[in-house]
Parts: structure tokens; C-alpha cells; sequence
């Protein structure tokens, strides 16, 4: 439980231009709950507006409920609803606020170290490995296990999660007139932006002879591959199984579905949403949803 907070807290912490309170105007929370289980002491949300929204708000239990203008509300004396434009982002906001993730800047014991690394305020778990020449920004958190190999960059305040690998040697062969393959030396690094959150169990590797580019706020779920000589633009969400093969460029505010697929040497532009284990062959222009295998054009992204 968390302390007790009005309507007028709410209000305050989130700081949206347009708000409006219906309903009992003098609840309180001391809980966040999710809207089917919510009681009296509950905020929640509803991001319906539909009959959906309807059925759930005429049976709850909730002190108060963000929801989102234009629904309609039941005739009810007992909860507060806040209307706002985008319930689920201010529920986010009132989360972060009361859960902020608050971590002690250190560097563990066994965390193996290589040399001319700049390490800035930062915290590094358990069995890390770190390489040479490696540069990590401020507030950046390192979870246990994670390997970070030779010449990697990465910016202030990322998030990599346990058994992450970054910055290990990409796959690149080429066959002599045996067929044999020929491992091709990969001498690039990785660079990582600002604000960028990398999930466990994800690998991205480092660039064939340039690095590997991943973007300020780029959010990268478990399980990612992300092979050599990748760009992804600022904002792109990367959902868990995705695989990027080499040299693909993913635009700017982009979501990538669970367990797609993305060709080698393709483009996809800015504000695509590539669909649940979509397999991308050709490169797509921006504001388009795609899904499918091989992946085809469904509509524009609204």
C-alpha cells in the first residue's frame, strides 16, 4: 500500500492540458490495481470507450479511474472517474512516480573490467563482463551476466538486462574455391544511445567495418537478435523472438512485432508496425502496417 493520494495529486503529477473530473470528487487511492480487480482503495484505468468500457465500469470497485474522453459513464455516486486523452500513459506516469526504479551506483566485485573503459555514475551487477575501450553514460544500469565486448558505446541511462550479450563478432562468411568458409574479421563496434533498455537474453552485434547503430529511446524486448551492421531509429519498440538480419535499416518510431523477421540489406521506414511473426523480404515505405509471410502491405499507420 502506498499512501493516501486525492484527485488533486493526480492532477498535479500528470500535468496534461486537457483533464476532467466526473463523478465523487473526493477519493482517495492508496493502490494501483488492474480494472477487474480494483476495490476501494483502487485506481485503475479503462481504455475503452465502447460497450467494453461499459460492462467493466458498471461492475467495479475502483476509488477512481482514469478514462478516456468520449465514454460513457455509468450513473454512479461512488468513484471518481479523471477523464484524460490517453488513460493507460497516465496510469504509466502515476506508476512511475510511486515505483521510480531507484538504483545504488556501484560496480560489483566480480565484474571483469577491460582496459581504457569510461565508466560514468553507473551501476553493474554480478558477474558482468565489460571489454576494452568500452564507454558507458551516466545512470546506466548493468543487470548480472551481462557481456559487453571490445568498443562498444553506450549512452546515459540504458538499461541492459541479464545475459545480454553486446558487441560480440557478427556471422559473416565467404567461401574459397574449396567451399570453405571464411570467417570475415568484424572490427566495428556498437553504438548505443540515450535512454535505450535492452531485454535479457537479447544479442546485438558489433558492425562488420562501421558499428552498429542502436538509437536514442529505442526499447528492445527479450530474446532480440540483432545482427551486424543494423541501424534502428530513435523510439522504435523491438517486441521478444524479433530477429534483424545484417545490414538492415529500421526507421524512427517503429514496432516490430513478437517473433518477426527482417531480411538483410532492407529498409523499413518511419512509423512501421510489422505484425506478430511477420517475415519482412523487401524494404517498406514509412506509415504502413505490414504482416504476413513473406510480409505484404495491409494499410496505412494511422
Amino acid at each position: 500500500m502506498i499512501k493516501k493520494n486525492s484527485v488533486d495529486f493526480i492532477i498535479k503529477i500528470l500535468r496534461v492540458d486537457k483533464i476532467e473530473v466526473k463523478g465523487k470528487k473526493n477519493n482517495f487511492f492508496s493502490k494501483f490495481s488492474a480494472i477487474d480487480e480494483a476495490d476501494k482503495n483502487s485506481i485503475c484505468f479503462c481504455k475503452y470507450k465502447d460497450e467494453r468500457a461499459e460492462q467493466l465500469l458498471a461492475k467495479i470497485n475502483a476509488s477512481i479511474v482514469l478514462c478516456p474522453f468520449g465514454i460513457r459513464l455509468p450513473e454512479r455516486d461512488d468513484i471518481t472517474y479523471v477523464l484524460v486523452d490517453n488513460p493507460r500513459l497516465c496510469f504509466a506516469k502515476l506508476l512511475s512516480k510511486y515505483y521510480e526504479q531507484t538504483a545504488e551506483f556501484k560496480i560489483h566485485p566480480t565484474v571483469i573490467i577491460g582496459k581504457n573503459c569510461k565508466l560514468g555514475k553507473v551501476s553493474i551487477g554480478p558477474y558482468a563482463v565489460i571489454g576494452d575501450n568500452v564507454k558507458i553514460g551516466d545512470g546506466s544500469i548493468i543487470f548480472p551476466s551481462v557481456v559487453i565486448s571490445d568498443n562498444v558505446k553506450i549512452g546515459k541511462n540504458v538499461i541492459i538486462k541479464s545475459n545480454a550479450t553486446v558487441g560480440q563478432k557478427g556471422f559473416g562468411f565467404e567461401f574459397d574455391k574449396n567451399h570453405i568458409p571464411i570467417s570475415i574479421p568484424h572490427i566495428g563496434g556498437v553504438k548505443v544511445g540515450d535512454d535505450v533498455e535492452i531485454g535479457a537474453n537479447s544479442t546485438i552485434c558489433r558492425g562488420t567495418l562501421s558499428n552498429t547503430v542502436i538509437s536514442d529511446f529505442v526499447k528492445i524486448d527479450d530474446n532480440v537478435f540483432i545482427a551486424h551492421n543494423v541501424h534502428i531509429g530513435p523510439r522504435t519498440l523491438i517486441i521478444a523472438c524479433t530477429e534483424i538480419s545484417g545490414s538492415a535499416k529500421i526507421g524512427s518510431d517503429c514496432w516490430l512485432g513478437p517473433n518477426c523477421s527482417i531480411m538483410n540489406d532492407i529498409t523499413i521506414g518511419n512509423k512501421v508496425l510489422v505484425g506478430l511473426g511477420a517475415v519482412v523480404i523487401k524494404s517498406v515505405p514509412d506509415n504502413v502496417v505490414v504482416a504476413g509471410n513473406p510480409a505484404r502491405i495491409l494499410r496505412k499507420n494511422e
